[in-house]
């Protein structure tokens, strides 16, 4: 498992329950930027769009300032994200079919003078608010927490290889994988299961193999499909 520490305690005890090991190897160390956002959401126009990306996202606008947002509609990425506002008493007004930036997008229709507040990761690629901004919204992106490599990730992650299974929540811990991991030892990771198509196109360009991606972009439906093509366990899925 390459999600981050603090993430981990569900995709590992799903798939312990479902009788496999679990070796956890994160590729994420985060660090939430509360005050910024909050300070964001105080001091610029109120929004009549909130764009959530990621779980984390929602977790940070949850402990900022949630109470700024109250009149706007809110935009997740996909159903995990979605899933994670709710959590939180927050809406999803918009959820695109596919978890994909381009998706969700298309997902907001007309965006023409619309004031969007974007809170992102710090490596976030900038192609979101770009588009939006061409398409005539005016939007204010806000780092909501930094993504950084933790400390010896690369030899844990030689330690673990090799094993049945590789699973990757997100783009940046699929881009560390490929970083961390020769091309030489990458039959090592076993099958690479994706949470989605998103994270699969990362995949592809790192050049990492691709075993499945899951039809449900959640926690769950990862493990589901670890169980379709692994019904048994005779070794982790880090």
């Amino acid at each position: 498992m390459t999600r981050a520490a603090e993430d981990a305690e569900g995709l590992s005890h799903l798939l312990t329950v479902g009788g496999y090991t679990a070796v956890r190897v994160p590729l994420l160390l985060r660090r939430w930027c509360v005050e910024e956002v909050a300070l964001a959401l105080t001091s610029l126009p109120a929004p009549d769009l909130v764009l959530v990306t990621s779980a984390v996202t929602a977790d940070v606008l949850a402990a900022a300032a949630p109470s700024a947002l109250a009149d706007a509609s809110f935009a997740a990425v996909g159903p995990a994200t979605a899933h994670q506002l709710r959590q939180h008493g927050l809406p999803a007004h918009v959820i695109p079919r596919r978890a994909t930036a381009s998706r969700l997008i298309d997902a907001l229709g007309d965006v023409r003078g619309r004031t969007v507040f974007y809170p992102r990761s710090e490596i976030a690629s900038p192609y979101v608010a770009e588009v939006l901004r061409q398409r005539g919204a005016t939007v204010y992106d806000v780092v909501a927490y930094t993504n950084t490599a933790p400390p010896n990730h690369e030899h844990q992650l030689a330690r673990a290889l090799p094993v049945a299974a590789t699973t990757l929540l997100s783009g940046s811990a699929a881009r560390r994988l490929a970083a961390a991991v020769p091309e030489g030892r990458r039959a090592e990771l076993g099958m690479v299961i994706c949470i989605g198509p998103s994270t699969a196109a990362v995949c592809q360009a790192e050049r990492l193999p691709i075993g499945a991606v899951a039809s449900t972009h959640t926690v769950q439906g990862v493990v589901d499909t670890v169980t379709e093509h692994l019904p048994t366990a005779p070794q982790a899925a880090p």
